[in-house]
Parts: structure tokens; C-alpha cells; sequence
């Protein structure tokens, strides 16, 4: 966005960040920030994460003609939710996957759950359940926990006594860390899989988190791609680090999504710091079947019922660091 405003801005409107907080998935704090933005700061866009909060603030922007981007939220249920796009893979969309490389490399047949008590993690729960029915595995046991718990004893117990194969997190953020470190330190020895994993989740587990495995957005900060580099090369100027697919799918919203919407705003003579305008031609865009870049490599395909389509892969925490065990074509883990 600086970067942006740098340049002049686009089509002489500059950007401006307006920064709430829901509070780590908070639906209550989703909304009173929300309500704040939409009533006081009278923002056109929105950019979301986490699926409760992101729901609970949905009706919200309907009313007040303000699209909603989340690059963050994998409930199921954020599907087909009008004025709402999701640029990260849904857990409908990756969670088969986890299931599917158990079962094929692995050889499960007994698979244990343990996740989100709201819609991001039941909707994992659900997909693992659905997958495990087709492809032949049992589930032993179904664990729900809060968000942002720090002791899974009683839950974890009773995943041990289960005796899984594999146990499936759907789970996020540090709580993916606690849980490695905590499950192995309590003699659950089965290999663990998921759809989340981030550099401080990792801190957390340590040692704990060697071997972990997931499916999620591809995003290869060692890609080829010019859009690619150029984004990696930047995030490592200002952060000193390499950037994960978080911080991929947010710079996306504001480089490949709203800046060529906001430029079609302007050039049709509209004003797009007015409610309903961007939104508009979000729609206007899908119809006409418009390509959006991506940092992932290529475009990025975004659809009617608000979901995307996007490079998705295996990969495993080895030293630290995930590394792609696996690339996922056409419904099929290869590699």
C-alpha cells in the first residue's frame, strides 16, 4: 500500500489503512470494530480473516455496500456469502488432502480430530469426517477445544486412548504449537497433520514439530514467477524475513485485487472511496471473466460462490521450515 501511495496513489486516490481488532477470532470484537469502520471511517473494503468474525460482520457489509476480502478464514461456511471473496483455500478444499496423504502414504485407517470449537474448525472436522468416509478410514474420537487454549490434557487423553493412526488438527495460529509440543510430551507418538502451520506456531512446538504435515495455499517464496520475486524481494527489505502465505494472500488484496478494481472505478468515471462502487465492479469483474494476478505464480481464478482457486501443496516441517513433500494437480497429490 505505501508503495502504492509512493506512485502517486491510483488514479489520484491514495490508500489509507484503517485497523481494527477482532481479537484473535472474537465475533463480538469482529463486529464492534466493524461497526466503527463502516459507520465512522466509511471504508468501501474490508479485509477480513478468521471465520467467525468474518461471518458475524458479513450482514454488516451487505448493508452497507462494502466488499469483504479474507485471506485468513477457512470455515466452509464463508462460502456463497454475497459480497464476501476468499483468497485463502477454504477447509473443504484443503482438508481432503491431509486425509488423503494419511491414507495413501501413511496407511491410517483409524484418524483422531482435534479442533476449533467454532465454524473454521468444525467445518475442518466435517470435511476430515466426509473424506475419511470415502476413502475407507475410521474416526476414533472428535475433540473440540477453544480457541487459544493452552492445556490439551483432557483432550489429548482421550485421543491417546483412541489409539489413531494419524491424528488431524484443525486447529490455528500458536494453538498448532501448543498442540505438537503438548501431545508429544503426553506420549501421543501417531504423526500429526493439518492445515496450518505459522513461524511462531513453529517456536512454540519446537522439536515437537518435526514431521508435522499439512495441505494449504502453495505459496514458494523460491519461485520463478517476476510477480513472485518482486513481493519476496520487498518483504525482505522490510521485515528481514521471507514471507508466508499470509502475508502472500494480504498483498494480494491490496496489489492484485483492489488496485486494478479501484483503477476500473476510475477509469469509468466513478468514485471509489464511496460504498458500493468497488464492490460493483468486483462483480462487474467476475462476469467479464477478468484474470487477477497473483504472487503464487500465474492468475488467480476467483469465483462466483466467493472462493478461489489457487496453487495448493503438501508440505512437511522439516528444521524448522515447511518443505513441499507434495503438489496438488487436478484432485491428485503428486510427488
Amino acid at each position: 500500500m505505501d508503495g502504492i501511495n509512493r506512485a502517486g496513489g491510483i488514479g489520484g486516490y491514495k490508500l489509507e489503512l484503517v485497523i481494527e481488532d477482532h481479537k484473535s477470532g472474537d465475533a463480538d470484537a469482529g463486529v464492534s470494530g466493524a461497526r466503527k469502520m463502516l459507520d465512522v471511517d466509511k471504508v468501501p473494503v474490508i479485509l477480513t480473516s478468521y471465520s467467525a468474525p468474518t461471518l458475524a460482520i458479513q450482514p454488516l457489509a451487505v448493508e452497507k455496500k462494502v466488499l469483504l476480502l479474507n485471506g485468513g478464514g477457512v470455515g466452509s461456511a464463508l462460502i456463497g456469502k454475497a459480497g464476501l471473496y476468499n483468497t485463502r483455500m477454504l477447509s473443504s478444499q484443503t482438508a481432503p488432502f491431509v486425509i488423503q496423504w494419511a491414507v495413501d502414504r501413511l496407511k491410517a485407517k483409524r484418524v483422531a480430530t482435534l479442533f476449533w470449537n467454532d465454524a473454521a474448525g468444525q467445518g475442518v472436522n466435517a470435511a476430515i469426517r466426509e473424506t475419511c468416509a470415502k476413502a475407507g478410514c475410521q474416526v476414533v474420537a472428535q475433540e473440540p477445544h477453544d480457541i487459544g487454549a493452552k492445556s490439551y490434557t483432557t483432550q489429548l487423553a482421550r485421543i491417546k486412548a483412541a489409539r489413531p493412526d494419524v491424528v488431524a488438527l484443525g486447529s490455528f495460529g500458536d494453538d498448532v504449537g501448543y498442540i505438537l509440543n503438548q501431545a508429544r510430551a503426553y506420549g501421543v507418538t501417531a504423526p500429526i497433520v493439518g492445515i496450518e502451520w505459522t513461524p511462531n506456531a513453529d517456536k512454540i512446538g519446537g522439536k515437537a514439530m518435526a514431521g508435522y504435515v499439512i495441505a494449504v495455499d502453495r505459496f514458494d517464496p523460491e519461485g520463478s514467477d517476476a510477480k513472485t520475486k518482486a513481493f519476496v524481494e520487498a518483504y525482505r527489505a522490510a521485515h528481514k524475513d521471507a514471507p508466508e502465505f499470509y502475508a502472500a494472500n494480504y498483498y494480494e488484496h491490496v496489489q492484485f485485487i483492489l488496485q486494478p478494481l479501484i483503477k476500473r472505478v476510475v477509469d469509468r468515471k466513478g468514485d471509489p472511496s464511496k460504498p458500493g462502487e468497488i464492490l460493483a465492479e468486483m462483480e462487474r469483474a467476475l462476469k467479464e471473466g477478468f484474470a487477477f494476478q497473483s504472487v503464487y505464480g500465474g492468475d488467480m481464478k476467483l469465483l462466483g460462490d466467493g472462493t478461489a482457486v489457487k496453487p495448493l501443496g503438501v508440505f512437511e516441517v522439516r528444521d524448522g521450515k515447511l518443505t513441499l513433500v507434495g503438489r496438488i494437480v487436478g484432485g491428485k497429490i503428486q510427488g
